[in-house]
């Protein structure tokens, strides 16, 4: 990945945030700086957005989850879907993580989506387990 998320903490310097953005230019990455610290950054919160869109619209019976990969992967030049990523990822990340936000949150739109949730449940947690919402078999 060429992208390196610098996070600026409450008592991080000017001078710090400048070395660590040309230390990440010095390895051929490219910086972008957090001016203050969230929890899972910019692209795993922007991610997170899509998954949660991805879900809602399979469990609401819009699209399989294949076709709404291919529209992430041909609509957005993403290069993989939601589902696919989840997948390599590992379902039970995406479970476990869900379950985290919902802790802190409390809000029951945040808990893991049914079709993710019986997944998990039967053991398919994705390549890992050589099935997840795809066979990898």
């Amino acid at each position: 990945m060429k992208l390196v998320e610098v996070v600026r903490g409450v008592n991080t310097s000017d001078e710090t945030v400048n070395l660590t953005a040309a230390l990440v230019k010095g390895i051929n990455k490219t910086p972008v700086i957090l001016k203050k610290e969230i929890p899972g950054f910019i692209v795993t919160r922007i991610v997170r957005a899509i998954k949660n869109e991805a879900f809602f619209l399979l469990e609401q019976g819009v699209a399989s989850f294949q076709d709404i990969d291919v529209a992430c992967e041909l609509g957005l030049n993403h290069p993989m879907g939601p589902f696919k990523l989840a997948d390599l990822s590992g379902l039970d990340i995406q479970y476990n993580s869900m379950m985290e936000v919902y802790k802190q949150t409390n809000d029951p739109k945040d808990l893991p989506p049914k079709s993710l949730r019986e997944r998990v449940e039967r053991g398919g947690l994705g390549k890992k387990s050589g099935k997840g919402f795809y066979d990898y078999g």
